[in-house]
């Protein structure tokens, strides 16, 4: 008798066991956890590069960046181009996941050296139809606001108002500290002064425009009404600006120039 409930007891215990036991749910299943990032980077070194782009782009669409998956990507562009099987656009979207990774980590050596190979070839391509490369400058404010990013700008300012306010203390004082505040008050708010414009179109250069790159072999800018406003070409993985998009179109801002192309001939860089 005593046996027999012996083993009633271990088969209870066991169907308590697996009742306990979490059901494997859709939610756990490897479709659904899908590593995108990681598969491409196994199919680009196994040589499968339209694998690779798949599960990049995957990424890409669905997750945080990261330099070394927009780096992978540029790759699998190059790799697919070297290989025989390009595509219209395929050396710029390369130059533009190569952009991307150094936005994401600016001392990348080999991001910024896979970036020159990719647009020196783009230039022999151009020279080989009699064609040249006009790389446009950016204008004085955009150098000016890229020099340090928008919080540099934005603390800089802070850091200045906080000087003005010390000199403005110090010049109630006497002795030294009065003249140090009459020192320090007019040179700080002059700085200020010359700062916080700065700062504040820098904020709404990051809020307001993205940096982008073109991926078609070349586009002309056009005014809104499509009327064309001359000048020479934007060039397959040039760096651009982008403003707006309104349907099929995008404002864009190309150096000191600035006008409308088509929507899908641009890749924004994503950043955050």
């Amino acid at each position: 008798m005593s046996g027999t409930r012996r083993a009633l007891r271990s088969v209870l215990s066991a169907v308590a066991l697996l009742l306990a036991c979490p059901v494997p749910s859709a939610a756990t299943e490897p479709a659904a956890t899908h590593d995108a990032f990681r598969l491409g980077a196994a199919a680009l070194a196994q040589g499968r590069y339209e694998d690779a782009i798949a599960e990049l782009e995957l990424f890409a669409d669905r997750e945080t960046p990261h330099p070394d998956a927009s780096y992978d990507l540029g790759q699998a562009y190059v790799m697919r181009v070297k290989n025989g099987g390009e595509r219209a656009g395929d050396l710029g979207r390369a130059a533009a996941a190569f952009e991307e990774a150094l936005l994401l980590r600016p001392k990348d050596a080999e991001a910024h050296h896979a970036l020159e190979l990719v647009r020196a070839d783009l230039a022999r391509r151009r020279s080989r139809i009699g064609k040249g490369v006009v790389l446009a400058t950016p204008s004085l404010d955009r150098a000016l606001v890229g020099l340090v990013g928008p919080r540099s700008w934005a603390y800089g300012a802070i850091g200045l108002g906080w000087l003005l306010a010390l000199g403005l203390w110090l010049r109630q004082r006497r002795g030294t500290a009065e003249l140090a505040g009459l020192l320090l008050a007019p040179v700080s708010a002059v700085l200020l002064a010359c700062a916080l414009p700065v700062a504040l179109w820098a904020d709404h250069l990051d809020r307001h425009r993205y940096p982008a790159v073109l991926v078609a072999r070349e586009a002309f800018l056009s005014q809104e009404d499509g009327g064309s406003l001359g000048g020479e070409p934007v060039v397959e993985g040039a760096r651009l600006e982008l403003a707006e998009t309104r349907g099929e179109r995008a404002l864009v801002r190309y150096g000191t120039r600035e006008g409308w192309v088509a929507a899908a001939a641009v890749r924004v860089l994503r950043v955050r």
